[in-house]
C-alpha cells in the first residue's frame, strides 16, 4: 500500500493484481478489519471486492474457501496437515482409538489426543473452522464429539436428533450436515444440520432417496451425494444434490458406477471420487454435469479416506478387494495427473475419519 500511495494516480490500477497475491484470509481478522477493508483505495475499487469477500467468508466457514489465498506459505508459521481418526485395523474387527497427524515438510506422523472413551468405526467426520467434529460410529449412536484444533482436547456437543451410522458429515455454508445412514432397519432419507452458534441440530429437506455408506462433498455453495446402499442391499449410481438456500433435492446425471463405501473431495470446482473398491479416481464437474475417468490407481480401495492437502488429493488407508486393510498412501496432483506413493500410515486402517487442517509447524 506504501507503494501504490506513492503515486496513486499512475498506480492505483495495479492494486487489484498486487493484492490477489496476498493471502487475506490468512489475516488477522482484527487487522483486516482496521488496517485492510477500511483503507480507502481498497474500498474505491470494484475490483478488491470479491477479494475482501472472499476473506470474509473464510473467517466465517474456515477451510471451505479453497482458493489458494487461503493456503499457507511454506514460510508461515502454519500449515496444512492430515488428520487420521480411528477406524478399525488390519483385518477389520479391531477398532482403532489412535488420532494422529502428518506433517508433510518432515514427513512424520505425531499421535494427538485419542478418541473420548471408547471406540468406534464407520463413523462420519468432518472440519468446521479448523476443528474436527465426528458423529455416530455405532448403531444407533447420537453422539457427537469436538477435537479443538488448538487446545488438542475432545469436547462433547448437541446429540445427533437422529441415531445413525454409515452416514456422513460435510461442511456447507458454516454448518454441518449429518446426510443419510443406516439405523439397524434399512438406509435412512433423514438430513441434519448443526449450527455450531446455537450447539442445535436440526432436520431439514430429506434424501429423494435413502442410502448409506455414499460419498457426500460440498462444491460450489451445494452438498452432493455420490453413490451408496440403498434398500435391499443394492448400491445406486443416483447423485443427489442439495441446495442450502432452497432446502431442495435434485438427481443430477448418473455416476458412471453404482458403489458403496466411497469417499470424496473437492479441488478447483470440481469432485473426485475414489473407494468401493474401484480402481480408478473418477471426477465430476458440477459446472457441467459431467463425470470422465482421471487415474488408474494401483489396486481397488474402499472404506479410504481422502483429503485435499497443498493442492494435492491424499488417499490414506482402506481395504483391497480381499476385505485387508493397508497403511499404504498416495497423492493425486490433478495438474500432471501424477499419482505417487506417499508416506504411510501408522497402522493399517480403514473406516476412519481424515480431514486436513491447518496447524502450527512447531507444535
Amino acid at each position: 500500500m506504501r507503494w501504490v500511495n506513492h503515486n496513486v494516480v499512475a498506480r492505483k490500477g495495479a492494486l487489484k493484481d498486487f493484492l490477489q497475491h496476498v493471502r487475506l484470509p490468512l489475516l488477522d481478522p482484527v487487522y483486516f478489519l482496521e488496517k485492510v477493508e477500511t483503507d480507502e483505495l481498497i474500498q474505491k475499487s470494484k475490483e478488491c471486492i470479491p477479494l475482501l469477500l472472499e476473506a470474509h467468508k473464510y473467517y466465517v466457514q474456515g477451510k471451505e474457501v479453497s482458493s489458494r489465498r487461503s493456503r499457507p506459505r511454506r514460510y508461515m508459521e502454519l500449515a496444512e496437515m492430515i488428520v487420521v481418526i480411528g477406524g478399525c485395523g488390519k483385518k477389520g474387527s479391531m477398532k482403532l482409538p489412535f488420532v494422529d497427524i502428518f506433517y508433510p515438510e518432515s514427513k512424520q506422523w505425531k499421535p494427538l489426543s485419542s478418541l473420548p472413551g471408547y471406540t468406534k468405526s464407520e463413523f462420519a467426520a468432518c472440519t468446521l473452522k479448523n476443528d474436527v467434529y465426528i458423529s455416530g460410529g455405532h448403531l444407533n449412536g447420537r453422539d457427537v464429539w469436538v477435537l479443538s484444533s488448538q487446545l488438542n482436547v475432545w469436547m462433547r456437543v448437541a446429540c445427533l436428533q437422529k441415531g445413525r451410522w454409515r452416514h456422513k458429515m460435510a461442511t456447507l455454508q458454516g454448518k454441518i450436515y449429518a446426510v443419510g445412514g443406516y439405523d439397524g432397519f434399512g438406509p435412512l432419507a433423514s438430513v441434519e444440520c448443526y449450527d455450531a452458534f446455537s450447539n442445535s441440530w436440526a432436520d431439514v429437506a430429506p434424501l429423494p432417496e435413502t442410502v448409506s455408506s455414499a460419498a457426500v462433498v460440498p462444491c460450489l455453495d451445494k452438498l452432493y451425494v455420490i453413490g451408496g446402499a440403498v434398500e435391499d442391499g443394492a448400491n445406486t449410481d443416483k447423485v443427489q444434490c442439495y441446495d442450502p438456500e432452497e432446502n431442495k433435492w435434485i438427481l443430477l446425471s448418473a455416476a458412471p458406477f453404482r458403489q458403496r463405501c466411497l469417499s470424496a473431495v473437492a479441488l478447483d470446482h470440481s469432485i473426485y471420487v475414489v473407494g468401493g473398491l474401484l480402481s480408478k479416481i473418477f471426477s465430476y464437474s458440477p459446472q457441467s454435469d459431467t463425470w470422465a475417468e482421471v487415474v488408474s490407481l494401483p489396486g481397488p480401495l474402499e472404506n479410504c479416506g481422502v483429503t485435499v492437502c497443498s493442492g494435492k488429493i491424499y488417499i490414506l488407508g482402506g481395504t483391497d478387494e480381499n476385505e485387508q486393510g493397508t497403511d499404504k498412501v498416495f497423492s493425486f496432483d490433478a495438474e500432471t495427473g501424477v499419482v505417487e506413493p506417499e508416506t504411510p500410515l501408522q497402522r493399517c486402517t480403514s473406516c476412519h475419519g481424515c480431514m486436513t487442517i491447518l496447524r502450527s509447524r512447531t507444535r
